[in-house]
């Protein structure tokens, strides 16, 4: 074996001895998203919130995933409780009313992930049942470890469900570029991950969200993510069928 082989082969070695623990977990975390209703509950009271009826993923894991450690780092009576606040990012100043950060908090009991918290304003556009389906998607997906993607394809009962340009507007306020074309409208968002105090002036950590839309109908087309070691693309195919594509990469 050449000297490159071996090299390649250890790399790779290490590699899984090093995250293998937490590639596991996904996995377990992927097959329950299969069975969506007997692992995961959605609750709209206090806010939206993603449950984990079985517990998988640890503080450690998402440190690997986020490579960084939280916002907010919290003990209470229920447990840990972390918050990673995204704040959006402006080419100036703040220009529109409201506040569109977006607050993540996670809610840990024995060090296992038991909550998900996102914005309440969130359930204006998505309803319960479709955030169901698009959660369960996710576990049909294909994943491949070495370059970190994973595919899957979600099956919308109706296009009309589908958010349109005044729903995204409506949720996180004004893009900050826009650009138009004769086939599609695209927006693009970008956020800034709020360091710890202790690491208040650590290096800056992005979040990009880019939306596709028809630009006839105005219907979401395609949405784009770049977030640490996830990028996520989430296509909606309605040609033909109430359907739509989605794809993650990690």
């Amino acid at each position: 074996m050449k000297l490159k082989q071996v090299t390649i082969y250890l790399v790779l070695s290490l590699i899984i001895l090093t995250t293998g623990c937490v590639f596991l977990r996904l996995l377990e975390v992927k097959r329950q998203l299969n069975d969506f209703n007997n692992y995961f509950q959605i609750n709209d009271q206090n806010g939206f919130s993603l449950v984990f009826l079985k517990p998988t993923l640890r503080t450690e894991d998402i440190l690997w995933l986020a490579k960084r450690p939280p916002t907010l780092d919290e003990e209470k009576d229920q447990g840990k409780v972390w918050t990673y606040l995204f704040e959006k990012d402006y080419r100036g100043q703040k220009d529109e009313e409201g506040n569109f950060d977006i607050p993540v908090i996670m809610y840990f009991q024995k060090d296992k992930l038991r909550e998900i918290r996102f914005p309440e304003r969130f359930l204006k556009v998505l309803s319960k049942p479709l955030l169901a389906r698009m959660f369960e998607s996710m576990g049909s997906a294909e994943i491949n470890e070495w370059n970190r993607s994973a595919s899957s394809k979600f099956e919308g009962k109706d296009s009309m469900e589908i958010p349109k340009k005044q729903h995204v507007t409506l949720v996180l306020g004004k893009p900050l570029y826009n650009k138009d074309s004769k086939v599609d409208s695209i927006f693009t968002y970008k956020y800034n991950l709020k360091n710890n105090v202790t690491n208040s002036k650590g290096k800056q950590f992005n979040l990009l969200i880019k939306f596709t839309f028809n630009q006839v109908d105005e219907r979401l087309l395609k949405v784009d993510g770049n977030f640490s070691r996830l990028k996520v693309s989430m296509d909606f195919n309605i040609e033909n069928s109430d359907e739509s594509k989605t794809k993650i990469s990690k």
